[in-house]
C-alpha cells in the first residue's frame, strides 16, 4: 500500500513538474530575448569604452573589466538562445532562424568572442598597445562574424 501511495505521488509530482516546466518555459522565452539584448547592449557599450580609452591613449588597465564584461557575457551567450526564443515565440527579436539549425556552429562562434575579449583583458591588464589593439580588432571583428550570419539588420 505505501509503495502504490509512493508511486503515486511520485507520479504526480512529475506531472506537475512538466506543467509547471511548460509554464516557465512560456515566461523563459521572453527572458531569454530581455537577457540577451541586455547583454548584447552592455557588451556594445563596454567595447565602445574600451575603444575610446584606446583612442585616447588612456591608461588600459582602467577598462581591463570592460574586456572581462564580454568574456563574461558570451560565456552566457549559448544558455540564452534556448529552443523557441527566437521570432516564433512572439518576440521582437534579431535573431535568425539560422541559430538554431546551425546551433554547434552558433555556440562556437560565442566561445570565440569569450576567447579573443579574454585577449584584449590580458592586453588591457598589461597596458599593451600593440596587443590591444590586434586584440581588440580580431574580438570585433568576431563579433561580425557571428551577427552577419544568426542576425537579421535592423
Amino acid at each position: 500500500m505505501k509503495r502504490m501511495f509512493l508511486a503515486a505521488a511520485l507520479l504526480s509530482g512529475l506531472a506537475f513538474g512538466v506543467v509547471n516546466v511548460q509554464s516557465a518555459w512560456a515566461q523563459s522565452a521572453a527572458d531569454a530575448v530581455a537577457q540577451r539584448q541586455a547583454g548584447f547592449k552592455a557588451i556594445g557599450a563596454a567595447t565602445g569604452d574600451i575603444k575610446r580609452v584606446m583612442d585616447a591613449n588612456g591608461d588600459l588597465t582602467t577598462v581591463a573589466a570592460k574586456a572581462e564584461e564580454v568574456s563574461a557575457f558570451g560565456k552566457r551567450i549559448a544558455a540564452l538562445f534556448p529552443a523557441g526564443s527566437g521570432t516564433e515565440s512572439g518576440q521582437r527579436t534579431r535573431a535568425l532562424a539560422a541559430i538554431w539549425q546551425n546551433k554547434s556552429d552558433f555556440d562556437a562562434q560565442a566561445g570565440i568572442m569569450v576567447r579573443e575579449a579574454d585577449r584584449l583583458a590580458a592586453a588591457l591588464k598589461a597596458n599593451d598597445r600593440t596587443a590591444t589593439a590586434a586584440a581588440f580588432g580580431t574580438m570585433t571583428a568576431q563579433c561580425g562574424a557571428c551577427h552577419r550570419p544568426y542576425r537579421a539588420p535592423q
